[in-house]
């Protein structure tokens, strides 16, 4: 589906950003796997493209490391360079890259900590969706994918910076749909609610209860359902949908309340 196309997943060394990067691959694409150190994501490249020539996905998947750091507007200018020195510029972008925003009350969090979620989640979001345009204008079209959240609509607690960055997520798919409809470039949103990550690692058995409680399919998302999900907004099949959101959550923005909390 993605056979000779340039795909970008910023934040993609691991976690649901790698997941996301081998569904593309697996689709036969050349994909851009971006993150920090540089001696981390050469390696994971190297092993990605042993995977990929071993058999594993189509076979035609190629993997190029990529290392910038999302809040350096210096770095992010480099990164574009280097990808369209190597390819000739993207086809499609993945603005997955991620701070989530942990550690602070509201009345407790300094206003640079906010500073720093946004300028991570939602500056650079715009940012690579900038330079990324220029590169997919030249080429004809593209298409640009924005991971998303759930708390955008439906708030937690202890979680002002992100949520605030993830709402304007949100805003900026739209605004920025608008704008490029005209350069054949579709941008659009997916929203997943809890993804199963490393961090599930650490958390209680009482707290993955009570959050499988919370879904009404009973089971996080993988990587691998949003990677899917991307893909599917990111190709052909979706060529006609720009501007709107996709929510991947196992039903739980369907519910108000679990069934064991209902009234």
């Amino acid at each position: 589906m993605f056979k000779g196309k340039n795909i970008l997943v910023t934040g993609s060394a691991r976690n649901t950003g790698l997941g996301i990067a081998k569904v593309f691959g697996n689709y036969g694409a050349n994909v851009f796997v971006h993150g920090r150190p540089d001696e981390q994501v050469e390696e994971l490249v190297e092993t990605l493209n042993r995977e990929a020539e071993a058999g594993a996905g189509t076979g035609d998947a190629k993997y190029f490391p990529v290392t910038a750091d999302v809040a350096s507007e210096d770095e992010l200018t480099r990164a574009f360079q280097y990808i369209e020195q190597q390819v000739g510029g993207l086809d499609v972008l993945v603005n997955n890259a991620c701070h989530l925003g942990l550690g602070y009350r509201f009345l407790d969090m300094p206003i640079s900590f906010f500073d720093e979620v946004l300028t991570v989640n939602l500056r650079a979001y715009t940012l690579c969706a900038q330079y990324a345009a220029r590169q997919m204008i030249k080429r004809g079209g593209g298409a640009i994918v924005n991971i998303g959240s759930n708390t955008a609509q439906r708030a937690l607690g202890d979680r002002v910076a992100y949520i605030a960055s993830k709402g304007g997520v949100d805003s900026l798919t739209r605004a920025v749909a608008l704008e490029l409809s005209e350069y054949n470039i579709r941008v659009n949103c997916v929203v997943p609610g809890y993804i199963h990550t490393e961090r599930w690692a650490t958390l209680s058995e009482e707290i993955k209860q009570r959050r499988w409680k919370n879904i009404p399919l009973g089971k996080e998302s993988s990587a691998e359902d949003i990677g899917e999900t991307v893909a599917f907004l990111a190709s052909a099949k979706a060529c006609n949908i720009t501007g709107t959101s996709l929510v991947v959550s196992g039903g739980i923005d369907a519910q108000l309340v679990p069934p064991d909390c209902a009234v």
